[in-house]
């Protein structure tokens, strides 16, 4: 046991002791937390276009996701660039999973012929 005089002369010598950089509460070098991930990487979809990615992942799978898939590969407006190749054919495989789940849930159009041409319609 201490005396009171030795805790005190204790903590006053603690408080005059510097403590090293590293016990400092610096968060800087510190990475927030990564989200999980299925661990496949990226698609160009998601990296390019997130906003798009996101949109479709909210809506997924249902005849509103088939139609923003329908408005984003038919160029409705002439000031639209367009879509690098590999996100329309992305968009493309999107389309036709999205409707084989509608028809497998009873939603969706009969053949992969009517989904294609539903995608052509202006």
């Amino acid at each position: 046991m201490l005396s009171d005089e030795e805790f005190a002369a204790l903590l006053k010598q603690r408080e005059q002791f510097e403590r090293p950089e590293h016990d400092r509460w610096d968060n800087a070098g510190i990475r927030p937390p990564q989200k999980p991930t299925d661990g496949l990487p990226e698609s160009t979809l998601e990296q390019q276009f997130a906003h798009i990615a996101q949109k479709l992942t909210a809506v997924w799978p249902s005849e509103t996701c088939a139609l923003l898939i329908r408005n984003l590969i038919v160029n409705d407006r002439d000031s639209r660039q367009g879509f690098p190749q590999d996100v329309v054919e992305d968009l493309l495989m999107l389309s036709e999973i999205n409707e084989m789940r509608l028809r497998k849930i009873g939603l969706g159009p009969a053949s992969p012929a009517d989904s294609f041409a539903k995608l052509r319609k202006p």
